[in-house]
């Protein structure tokens, strides 16, 4: 066999993906399916995804869980499934720029369809939508844009899988599992 020849079907790399590897392409596959990753990347340009939510805005629909009169966000059609309110805790795991283990403690507040998050301890407050099983969060440190997150909800609404990106201070990305302790779903 000539030098650098492999048997017919032999391996050509024996080692798996790495744990962070594997993390930062989980986070980054779940912001490309959400279609916002090209929007919201980048210096130029980068932004909010729901510039008409924020800290300055009032909530658009009042206190409680989606409902048949629940106000739609622009492009979505589906209402949110869920009743979100309540505490969750997170545990996750930064990929980038070093990987680190986390647990966090948040607050959700539900105004229909539309979602706004406090995570007291990082002093951080997110504000977004809940469409169908999908959560699209813009995190705000103050009232400085900061990053986004984007998630699915499973487990009868008591589980959330996201993936987050923060671009300021300085560029972290990650994923965590986030598990209802508060309020029950309908």
């Amino acid at each position: 066999m000539p030098r650098g020849a492999r048997p017919r079907g032999a391996r050509t790399d024996q080692r798996l993906w790495s744990p962070r590897l594997l993390g930062l392409c989980l986070a980054l596959g779940v912001l490309l399916a959400s279609g916002e990753l090209a929007a919201a990347q980048g210096a130029p340009g980068q932004g909010p995804r729901f510039p008409q939510l924020g800290p300055s805005a009032a909530p658009p629909d009042s206190e409680g869980p989606a409902r048949s009169t629940s106000a739609l966000p622009p492009g979505r059609s589906t209402p949110c499934r869920w009743d979100l309110r309540g505490v969750w805790e997170s545990r996750g795991r930064q990929t980038e720029p070093v990987q680190n283990t986390y647990t966090a403690r948040l607050i959700f507040h539900q105004y229909g369809n539309y979602l706004v998050v406090e995570q007291p301890a990082d002093g951080l407050t997110y504000y977004g939508i809940c469409s169908g099983d999908r959560i699209e969060l813009d995190a705000y440190s103050g009232d400085t844009f900061v990053g986004a997150q984007t998630g699915t909800v499973t487990g009868n609404g008591r589980r959330i899988e996201a993936a987050w990106v923060l671009y300021t201070p300085e560029y972290a990305a990650g994923y965590e599992t986030l598990t209802a302790t508060g309020r029950a779903t309908r």
